[in-house]
């Protein structure tokens, strides 16, 4: 089988996705083969129009803003949502002009998209839930995404009961509003001078300004996998700040390595970190909350363990690269044969 996967160079999660995605993919035998296009295309994805799929492809797959573009009678089309921003987020986390485009653009995008799906998939039971609501979808695949939980792993000499955990906290994440990128600064004054944040900035952004009486801050991007999971060993607990999510990877990678998460309740996050259990959630923007569980875990080592081998758990159980890819290959196979063979 031999699956297309045009995408647009986002330099954020999605491009992680189908990275992931396509390596899962190679790994059944999938001939799975990845186009990159430059990232002003998300703009004006009409002329991705003029890109012919391959020679020999049996199945598109592209994520929701793109995906009209590449519809055609002789392949199925496979839609993926990553989140639903079109009518959200305006002023709390975008821009006027992100609102006006996401409202007055990606909107119709995605309605193309959906209108011209031979299937649609989406990336967690938030983000289904929100192409229904939106967009009037009645048949959504929710295949969650995943990490590979053999590289994403607890340190070799692993925390044992008892054992003092430190006050390091690890964020993940382009510093984009919406990631909550202008929340670092307060919430490293909230945690205050016992704590260390260390913060992975991805490709965007730059280090915010904290002051003397707030955590120490570090900031660093251009990371490898092997570096990103050697600060995930690194860590005490995982922070997303994030406002919305269409999936929580960064939760998901701090639980296989086995660290407790702390985040807003938000869409996306709500899907992976299950509260109580693996971490805690909190109203979006309390920043003293969230501050408040990292004390709680700092002077609680036994329940940051328990914690953190509940999440690791979870995280191989129920977002495990095997059962999501299983997911796929079904879905493109039940295309394939609804299409008949070939002339």
């Amino acid at each position: 089988m031999k699956v297309w996967l045009p995408s647009v160079r986002a330099r954020s999660g999605s491009d992680v996705y189908v990275e992931r995605l396509a390596a899962a993919l190679r790994l059944r035998g999938v001939d799975a083969v990845v186009q990159w296009f430059p990232h002003i295309l998300q703009y004006c994805p009409w002329a991705l129009r003029l890109y012919p799929p391959p020679a020999g492809v049996d199945v598109i797959d592209t994520n929701s803003w793109l995906a009209f573009a590449f519809r055609n009678e002789a392949t199925p089309l496979v839609v993926n949502a990553l989140h639903c921003v079109a009518g959200r987020g305006y002023p709390a986390w975008k821009s006027f002009p992100q609102a006006i485009f996401h409202d007055h653009m990606v909107r119709r995008f995605e309605r193309a998209s959906f209108r011209g799906a031979d299937a649609t998939v989406a990336i967690s039971d938030s983000t289904s839930r929100e192409v229904r609501e939106d967009y009037g979808v009645t048949d959504v695949h929710t295949i969650p995404l995943w990490v590979d939980t053999e590289i994403f792993s607890p340190p070799p000499n692993a925390v044992k009961p008892g054992t003092a955990h430190g006050g390091r906290i690890l964020i993940v994440g382009n510093m984009s509003r919406r990631k909550g990128g202008d929340l670092v600064g307060p919430f490293c004054e909230a945690l205050g001078q016992d704590f260390e944040v260390t913060v992975i900035a991805g490709l965007r952004g730059s280090a915010p300004r904290v002051s003397s009486h707030g955590a120490g801050l570090r900031f660093i991007s251009g990371l490898s996998t092997e570096q990103l999971v050697a600060a995930y060993r690194e860590t005490d607990v995982v922070a997303s700040l994030s406002r919305h999510e269409g999936f929580g990877y960064t939760a998901l990678e701090g639980m296989a390595c086995g660290k407790p998460v702390i985040a807003f309740d938000v869409s996306g996050l709500r899907d992976v970190v299950d509260h109580g259990e693996t971490g805690f959630l909190v109203p979006v923007e309390d920043i003293r909350a969230l501050a408040g569980f990292c004390r709680r875990f700092r002077d609680d080592s036994d329940l940051a363990r328990q914690f953190g081998a509940k999440g690791r758990q979870r995280a191989v159980t129920v977002f495990s690269q095997e059962r999501a890819i299983e997911a796929h290959l079904r879905l493109y196979a039940d295309l394939l044969s609804s299409r008949g063979p070939r002339t």
